[in-house]
């Protein structure tokens, strides 16, 4: 039997935190292009309207980086003074835009509490062999977190990921296991605080 820990800890939200009214054309010019404010996790993007115009008929175009591999994301842009939020997430953002001109209005760029950890490969924690049962307790350590645990079956770190079966919006220490093979796993929040999964798995 062997040990492993996972720990993360997700910042709160930051809906200025790349760049503070600023125009979106070619690109928007953004004061930083690391997200989470330091917190090492991805994190879903937003950008804000600071002005009641819709450009809900727009696309906005979010280009970065996750895990270090570059991905790009689309959506809608905001109606009013609203948020809009990427369904990806991303370590770095490099490049905002918008299809069409956003006239004399500006936006504000950050990112959500949504985050999530780099994935934890069991081949590299278990071996060639890979593990058959894990068991695993998530300990809440600072803060007021809500998390899930999440794996998934393929060999990229963009894989679609699945949600535990139970423990999933836990707001307590929980406990949990995987019986069958996983690719890798990771823990995601949806409320900014810290928590570490320590677990042990037989080959």
């Amino acid at each position: 039997m062997r040990r492993f820990t996972l720990s993360g800890t997700a910042n709160a939200l930051d809906a200025d935190g790349l760049a503070n009214d600023v125009t979106l054309a070619t690109s928007a010019t953004l004061a930083t292009t690391t997200v989470g404010g330091g917190d090492g996790l991805a994190h879903k993007v937003t950008v804000t309207g600071n002005a009641a115009t819709n450009h809900s008929g727009k696309t906005i175009t979010v280009t970065g980086t996750l895990h270090g591999i570059n991905i790009t994301d689309t959506m809608a842009g905001p109606n009013g003074v609203v948020a809009v939020t990427t369904a990806k997430y991303f370590d770095t953002v490099t490049a905002v835009s918008i299809s069409s001109t956003a006239g004399a209005d500006t936006f504000d760029i950050g990112w959500a509490v949504d985050s999530v950890t780099a994935w934890t490969h069991v081949s590299r924690i278990c071996g060639a062999n890979g593990g058959f049962a894990i068991g695993f307790g998530c300990h809440i350590t600072d803060g007021s977190p809500t998390y899930s645990v999440q794996h998934c079956h393929g060999g990229s770190d963009v894989s679609d990921a699945f949600t535990h079966s139970t423990v999933t919006g836990e707001t307590t220490d929980q406990e949990g296991t995987y019986t069958t093979p996983i690719e890798a796993f990771r823990l995601l929040f949806t409320a900014a605080g810290s928590v570490e999964m320590v677990g042990n798995w037989t080959e």
